[in-house]
């Protein structure tokens, strides 16, 4: 019974403390964290996975299905990382907009995404161009060798993208 009460106790101080995760008003942890690049270099860390299977995830804070569908990355960084796969989080948020950045930290560490995560520095128009897409979601899958597999835009299916993953994994 002393025990059950110290448990409860601590769970409630917890919480008034905000380390409680998923409070929205809790400060989210420093160990996730969005890198603002360039578009050049995200190519060049893009391609220092040469070696890994690779997913990489563009989506943006606004983007309803992209938030939906993100948990499946993580899930796959989970289950196939020591195997030699590498995440990739690719916001295409405003990175001029410090609200925009806060929120896709805070997503970011919501989500627990623990892999390399990344916001755009460039104008919408810029990677529409580059990525031959309007906007997200769009994620690219890419072999060992660094070449591009599959492209999903708009209806972006986690179950075939797993099933490849693990294909290119073998």
């Amino acid at each position: 019974m002393r025990r059950m009460r110290f448990l409860i106790l601590a769970l409630v101080l917890a919480a008034g403390a905000g380390l409680i995760v998923g409070r929205p008003d809790a400060a989210p942890p420093d160990s996730i964290s969005v890198e603002v690049i360039r578009y050049e270099t995200l190519g060049d860390r893009v391609q220092a996975l040469k070696g890994r299977v690779a997913v990489v995830d563009f989506w943006a804070t606004y983007c309803l299905p992209c938030k939906k569908e993100f948990p499946r990355l993580v899930e796959l960084s989970r289950k196939y990382a020591a195997r030699g796969f590498a995440a990739v989080s690719v916001s295409l948020d405003d990175s001029t907009d410090e609200h925009a950045r806060k929120e896709a930290n805070r997503f970011l560490n919501e989500k627990q995404a623990a892999f390399s995560n990344f916001l755009l520095d460039e104008k919408p128009e810029f990677w529409q161009d580059k990525l031959k897409i309007d906007g997200p979601p769009c994620v690219f899958v890419f072999d060992r060798d660094g070449r591009l597999v599959k492209k999903y835009h708009d209806d972006v299916d986690y179950g075939e993208i797993d099933r490849i993953v693990a294909d290119l994994l073998k």
